[in-house]
C-alpha cells in the first residue's frame, strides 16, 4: 500500500477533534502516519493530544491553516499526504478507495464525496449505501476539507502560501497552482466522509478582529489579478455549471457528491 501521512491542524473544538481522530484510527491502516498541529488551543486539546499515538506539533498561538499544514507536511514521510479538517469523520474503506481512485485516474489530488451538516443518521450504514450507488461518480473539483495530495505535487508547486492568514483562499490558491503545473484533481463517489462544516473557521471568525478574510482576499487578488469568483460572467457561468453537475449526479446516481442538507443551526452530533 502507498505510504500515507495525514495532517490535521487544530484550534480548540476538542469534541470534534476527538471524533475525527477516533474514526481515523478505526477506519485507517495502522501504517498511516498521523500528524497533529495545534494552533494554541485552550480547551483541553493539548492534554488530549498527549493520549494520542501521533506526531504532535504545539504552536503557542494560532498560526493559521497554511502555516500549520506546512509544518505537518515538512514533518511527514508519506508518498501521499492527506490534509483534513478536524471536523471530519471518515468511514470504512475510505483510504483504500481514494488511493485506488487516484491511481486509476492518474491524479495529483484526490478527494472523497461528503455529506455536510448534522450527524443525525447512521454514518457507516449510509456510507455503504452511498458508495455502492456512486462508485463510478467522478467530479473534477477539489473538496478542500479532505484531500489526498501526492508528494510530487508539493515538490513541483511548493507548499501552501503562508501569506494567507488563519484560513481562507489558501486552498484555492494551491488548487490553481496545482492545475497550472499539469496535475489533475477530482472527487470520487467511491469514498464518503461526513463533514460538520466550518466548525473551526466559524470559531476563528468569532474571536479574531483583524479582518483576516479581507486580507486574504486582497492577497489572492494581488497574486492572481482577479478574485476567486471572477467577474459577473464568470460567476454566472460557475453557478450554471454547478447546478448542472448536481442535477446530473442526482439523475445518474441518486446522490450528489457534496450533499448539503437545509441549514438548521450549528452542526452537532456524535459518531453512530
Amino acid at each position: 500500500m502507498t505510504s500515507v501521512s495525514v495532517v490535521i491542524a487544530l484550534y480548540n473544538q476538542l469534541d470534534f477533534t476527538r471524533q475525527c481522530i477516533e474514526t481515523l484510527k478505526r477506519h485507517s491502516p495502522d501504517s498511516v502516519e498521523l500528524i497533529l498541529i495545534d494552533n494554541g488551543s485552550v480547551d483541553g486539546t493539548v492534554d488530549y493530544l498527549r493520549t494520542v499515538n501521533a506526531t504532535t506539533i504545539l504552536n503557542p498561538t494560532n498560526l493559521g491553516c497554511a502555516k500549520a499544514w506546512n509544518q505537518g507536511i515538512r514533518a511527514s514521510h508519506g508518498a501521499v499526504i492527506g490534509i483534513l479538517n478536524n471536523d471530519i469523520l471518515v468511514t470504512p474503506g475510505w483510504l483504500d478507495a481514494l488511493l485506488t481512485f487516484m491511481e486509476k485516474q492518474g491524479l495529483g489530488i484526490g478527494c472523497p464525496a461528503a455529506r455536510e451538516g448534522l450527524l443525525d443518521y447512521d454514518l457507516p450504514a449510509y456510507a455503504k449505501l452511498f458508495t455502492g450507488a456512486c462508485a463510478e461518480a467522478v467530479r473534477y473539483e477539489l473538496y478542500a476539507p479532505c484531500m489526498l495530495i501526492r508528494r510530487e505535487v508539493f515538490d513541483r508547486v511548493g507548499l501552501f502560501d503562508e501569506g494567507f492568514e488563519f484560513g481562507g483562499c489558501e486552498d484555492t490558491d494551491f488548487l490553481w497552482r496545482t492545475k497550472a503545473a499539469g496535475f489533475s484533481v477530482a472527487m470520487t463517489g467511491s469514498a464518503l466522509i461526513h463533514h460538520f462544516s466550518k466548525v473551526t473557521q466559524d470559531a476563528v471568525t468569532r474571536h479574531e478582529t483583524n479582518q483576516y478574510w479581507n486580507h486574504n482576499m486582497a492577497h489572492f487578488t494581488r497574486k492572481w489579478g482577479r478574485t476567486i469568483r471572477g467577474n459577473w460572467f464568470e460567476r454566472r457561468w460557475t453557478d450554471i455549471r454547478d447546478k448542472w453537475v448536481r442535477r446530473s449526479e442526482l439523475k445518474c446516481f441518486g446522490h450528489t457528491l457534496v450533499e448539503k442538507p437545509p441549514p438548521t443551526g450549528t452542526a452537532r452530533g456524535q459518531v453512530s
